[in-house]
């Protein structure tokens, strides 16, 4: 991967140039942006901008494997903890939300059933 926007003349757009400031840091996103080098997938991976490197051939089995535990988990709680962490990320948080989308998953179904289940030592139906 590289960023070839210094080498074409060209200042990239804010928001993409916070996203990387926020996801990588302010000096990878310099090194990324500025330099216009490419980098590796190992490389990639050491900065943050990858969560991890599967080989060709395993990566069905992987996607299979990380699709499943996601299905398994409670869909309403994860969208919320997604948004707050995406809010967090954007230094954007609305602390409020956040706070009700807590409070609320503490007396919702979810809940309910995910310590039933744990109660009774079997995967939730969410």
């Amino acid at each position: 991967m590289f960023m070839p926007a210094a080498r074409l003349g060209l200042h990239y757009y804010k928001s993409g140039i916070a996203r990387y400031v926020a996801r990588l840091g302010v000096d990878n996103a310099k090194k990324l942006f500025l330099t216009a080098e490419k980098i590796g997938a190992a490389e990639m991976l050491r900065i943050g901008y990858l969560t991890a490197v599967v080989p060709a051939e395993a990566l069905d089995e992987e996607v299979d494997r990380l699709a499943t535990i996601l299905a398994g988990n409670a869909p309403v709680a994860m969208r919320g903890m997604k948004r707050t962490i995406n809010e967090f990320a954007r230094g954007k948080l609305d602390e409020e939300a956040a706070d009700r989308r807590h409070r609320e998953s503490m007396r919702g179904a979810e809940i309910k059933e995910g310590i039933k289940a744990f109660s009774e030592k079997r995967p939730p139906r969410f």
